[in-house]
């Protein structure tokens, strides 16, 4: 466990937190010197984002030994309530959240969210032509159309397209949630024409599909916005899109929203009321102003926050049942990989 805090006053707890630690812990230390209370806090690995932690929560269910859990996705959270591993937050701090962005049973917020987006590599501005630059994504089919081709004068040139390993992070739920959109024949036919485009299944996470991206490995990535636009902060070479799930014209028909989560462990061993005070910073306007303006620039849920220039647009998110593709997130994930792979059951 890393200690994650101003120093020894206060109250401890423990946390779970799947949100990149270097923002966590700059998160943390806020919070610590807001509230009094200091963190421990347990990181999961990009690799295997909140994956290992809710693993770990369930293998724990008889001896927690974490007080809340952050998470940077909604599935988690959606799958250890229903398996009654969470306990219920005050309501008052319930009540006053949202009612969009909470779970009706009181068992964890959603704040701070990311888009699932597509990453491109930049022409180079010396290019004397722009034979080399991506075509742009306007929906998610189009990365699996039979005739993508890179954009340009000359010689058309085959893409390339890196997917992180859909077993773990925000790729698990995004296909679980796709699947909902398109139906399952549709999704399997949409995982075809990324493998027939030159799919690469990679076991970095998402930040490893912008690397393989912006290092010219890949034409297009799969990810998320918060590790777009970080890269793009950093001057990597690189575009974002936000596509469209569905057609144009259809609500609720645009790019997966992916919210982090905060709750509380069920039958947690430490101050209750310490963690109470943490989950309810958490979701302060003070910590998605912080987050809002950090390089992972998620949009603010909480009716209080304010930010000078919102990150990205989504006026019209993917409407989906969360708690339905938390069940089948899994099942489609391992099919999924399979078949980018060549691997049929």
């Amino acid at each position: 466990m890393t200690g994650c805090g101003t120093g020894s006053r206060g109250t401890r707890v423990v946390g779970y937190i799947s949100a990149d630690d270097v923002l966590a812990r700059e998160v943390l230390a806020a919070c610590a010197r807001a509230t009094g209370v200091e963190v421990d806090a347990v990181y999961d690995t990009e690799a295997t984002k909140t994956t290992a932690l809710e693993n770990r929560i369930r293998a724990e269910r008889d001896r927690p030994r974490a007080d809340f859990f952050w998470s940077s996705e909604g599935f988690a959270a959606v799958r250890l309530a229903a398996d009654g591993l969470l306990a219920e937050l005050p309501e008052p701090l319930w009540s006053a959240w949202p009612e969009a962005h909470r779970d009706g049973a009181r068992r964890w917020l959603a704040f701070a969210a990311r888009a699932r987006v597509v990453v491109a590599r930049k022409a180079s501005a010396a290019s004397a032509s722009s034979a080399s630059s991506p075509a742009p994504i306007a929906q998610w089919s189009d990365l699996a159309a039979s005739d993508r081709k890179v954009a340009g004068s000359g010689a058309a040139q085959s893409i390339s397209i890196a997917i992180a390993d859909p077993r773990f992070g925000t790729t698990n739920g995004h296909l679980a949630a796709l699947e909902q959109a398109w139906g399952a024949a549709a999704l399997d036919a949409w995982l075809d024409g990324l493998r027939a485009n030159g799919v690469r299944v990679l076991p970095g996470g998402n930040a490893a599909t912008v690397d393989a991206v912006a290092g010219g490995e890949c034409t297009y990535g799969l990810t998320d916005s918060d590790d777009a636009l970080a890269a793009i902060e950093r001057g990597l070479p690189l575009e974002m899109f936000v596509p469209r799930t569905l057609a144009a014209g259809s609500a609720g028909g645009g790019t997966m929203l992916t919210p982090n989560t905060v709750s509380l462990i069920a039958n947690a061993p430490g101050n209750r009321a310490a963690a109470e005070k943490v989950v309810a910073w958490l979701v302060s306007p003070e910590c998605e102003e912080l987050i809002a303006r950090s390089p992972s620039r998620n949009l603010p849920l909480g009716p209080k926050a304010r930010v000078a220039a919102a990150p990205f647009a989504e006026p019209d998110p993917l409407r989906f049942d969360v708690a339905r593709a938390s069940e089948r997130a899994m099942q489609v994930a391992v099919a999924a990989k399979n078949r980018l792979e060549g691997k049929r059951a």
